[in-house]
């Protein structure tokens, strides 16, 4: 009781300079110890000042902007520190291939759809626009083992016709796919829908269609 007597008696600007010196969890479980504690722990100064100290003055002015285009007087810097502490937390490493896979290329699709990822279209050098459609089996969870190895497969391709730069998007077990632009740099307006069938284990096939839109 008397070490709480002993911070309650301090001003707000001689607990914050002390927060400023503790690491983010033990400002959040200062937070939690009372009403009063907690919002000096909330103040957005405070949680600006952890973010630059933590990440570097570089990357806290990106923050900055970001949170300014959140509109609305901003995002909490304490909600932007603990979306960016979470993608600290996370890793990423270079799956091992097996056999054939895609050639290199930009502005493509890559979709996950029933337990498949599906990879269509893309500029490669030289200016061309690809067509072809490439999937790998993935089922659920497969990039959590670390033995996980992608298996791709070349589906028939020409339909729909090269480009890069769409977009395509899940519904259900179908792919939408809208626009792009074609080796002449045309802008496309079609719209086509790719149902996926599961044939077998590990074999699956796309039915495109092309979209009628009525005037």
């Amino acid at each position: 009781m008397e070490e709480e007597a002993a911070v309650a008696r301090l001003g707000c600007d001689q607990v914050l300079s002390i927060l400023h010196l503790l690491p983010a969890e033990s400002v959040l479980s200062f937070a939690a110890a009372c009403r009063a504690f907690h919002a000096w722990a909330s103040s957005d100064a405070l949680w600006e000042a952890l973010c630059r100290r933590d990440w570097g003055a570089r990357a806290a002015a990106a923050l900055a902007e970001r949170r300014r285009r959140g509109g609305g007087g901003g995002v909490p810097w304490r909600r932007i520190y603990a979306e960016v502490a979470l993608l600290g937390a996370l890793s990423a490493r270079r799956v091992p291939v097996k056999g054939a896979s895609p050639r290199p290329r930009a502005s493509h699709s890559l979709n996950l759809v029933a337990g498949w990822l599906v990879l269509f279209g893309g500029g490669c050098e030289g200016g061309r626009h690809l067509d072809d459609t490439w999937v790998a089996y993935v089922g659920n969870g497969a990039g959590n083992r670390s033995s996980a190895v992608f298996s791709w497969q070349q589906l028939d391709s020409g339909t729909p016709s090269g480009r890069f730069g769409h977009s395509c998007s899940i519904v259900g077990d179908a792919l939408v796919l809208f626009g792009g632009i074609n080796d002449q740099g045309q802008r496309l307006n079609d719209t086509w829908i790719g149902q996926i069938i599961c044939e077998e284990s590990r074999r699956m096939k796309i039915s495109w269609r092309l979209l009628e839109v009525m005037a």
